[in-house]
């Protein structure tokens, strides 16, 4: 039943739905209806809904310290993550800055790209999701519904290229020339601090790149001494079947975010990356309140033993390729609204032929109705499917099952 809230309406959701519990890809209700969860919090809960390793780490953390400021001193847990992080940051990337959620992350990001280059202007793709805070806004293309009916004047610097869209007609020799245009037409290469980018396009359809094209924009952003920023926010931590996506495409960023499925559902988000580009900055330019709290810590610690332990890049894989051979194989039906089906790992999207009419919104509801909960995307008539790391091959065919009712009822 719809709740009474006192939630500003700026906030949407998708359903109304008021959630007691959860256990791995599940949700219950408060009057005990069971879903199977794949908004994941939006990508968030990559060890699932109370992974039980996770909940005794926080559960001890609480013991002993909630909350040690990261600018008074340092945290022992803190340093133990960082410590284990090591070895999975891309190489070379050996500084670190926490923060609380994507939207402070990319804020640090753009903020040491100025800092580390002595410029202004940053390149972000159209369709890229950010986040909401002003500085994000300013980079976000995504949706302009995040802007609300007035965002008021966003910070200036910012310049577009096109993203490779196959799908939408967007080729990768597309996007090289259009940043070869914002050289042109919008802003010098000695101007430009840094390009930003989501190697699997997020809110704005998930789309993967074609092979090559990230290796050529970290060229022509070598070319021009231009920072790579690589966010991850999304598609990061394992979510792609690898650690990053942007391992897929063979490619180091020079700054990498990333958030979301770190500490499984705790509020932590992190910057990474080198010691010559982070010594550039003045003591006092970056901090937060809250970044790097010791109890997300201690998820996010404890998200890396269970990563290690059970596998979980590699059931992401797994089960990522069972995903898409199914939902392929609900497309290749005759009569199937089903455009593109596409994605790397649990990172997955689909699009419907642009000749149907919101078709997106009636699949969503339609599984909603049958007790599976999906989300589109703000970009095209598509959705999204983003279900936890630790989905079971069982519960795949259960999504696949319902999936296929919803597109057949068309």
């Amino acid at each position: 039943m719809p709740q009474e809230t006192k939630i500003f309406p700026g906030v949407k959701r998708a359903t109304e739905l008021v959630i007691e519990s959860g256990k791995g890809s599940e949700v219950w209700t408060t009057d005990g209806k069971r879903y199977l969860d794949l908004t994941s919090g939006i990508g968030v809960l990559s060890t699932g809904h109370c992974h039980p390793t996770v909940v005794k780490a926080v559960q001890e953390q609480a013991t002993k310290s909630s909350h040690v400021q990261q600018s008074c001193y340092y945290s022992d847990t803190m340093n133990t993550l960082i410590e284990k992080l090591g070895p999975v940051v891309p190489s070379g990337h050996d500084s670190f800055f926490f923060a609380n959620s994507g939207a402070e992350a990319v804020e640090g990001a753009l903020r040491l790209a100025r800092h580390a280059t002595g410029r202004d202007t940053v390149i972000s793709f159209l369709g890229g999701y950010h986040g909401r805070t002003s500085g994000c806004l300013a980079v976000t293309t995504s949706s302009a519904s995040y802007r609300g009916s007035r965002a008021g004047p966003l910070p200036a610097g910012s310049a577009y290229a096109r993203y490779p869209y196959e799908y939408a007609g967007v080729s990768s020799e597309h996007a090289l020339e259009s940043l070869e245009l914002i050289l042109l037409q919008q802003a010098k290469a000695s101007e430009i601090a840094a390009v930003i980018i989501e190697p699997v396009l997020g809110e704005g359809g998930y789309v993967v790149p074609p092979q090559g094209f990230l290796k050529s924009l970290h060229a022509w952003c070598a070319k021009h001494d231009i920072l790579l920023i690589a966010d991850e926010v999304q598609s990061g931590y394992g979510r792609t079947g690898r650690q990053w996506a942007v391992e897929h495409f063979d490619v180091n960023p020079d700054i990498l975010v990333s958030a979301k499925g770190i500490a499984s559902g705790y509020p932590l988000s992190m910057v990474t990356s080198r010691s010559d580009l982070t010594s550039k900055q003045q003591p006092g330019c970056m901090g937060g309140t809250y970044g790097g709290n010791a109890v997300s810590c201690a998820a996010a610690l404890a998200t890396l033993e269970v990563f290690e332990k059970e596998g979980i890049v590699k059931n992401a894989a797994a089960r990522g390729t069972q995903l898409m051979d199914g939902l392929r194989a609900i497309a290749a039906k005759k009569g199937s609204p089903i455009g593109d089906v596409r994605g790397l790992g649990l990172m997955v999207g689909v699009e419907f032929d642009p000749d149907a009419s919101k078709v997106a919104t009636k699949v969503a509801e339609s599984c909603f109705e049958q007790g599976l909960l999906i989300l589109t995307t703000g970009h095209r008539d598509s959705i999204r499917l983003i279900p936890p790391l630790v989905v079971t091959s069982q519960e795949i065919e259960e999504v696949l099952s319902v999936f296929e009712k919803a597109v057949d009822a068309l």
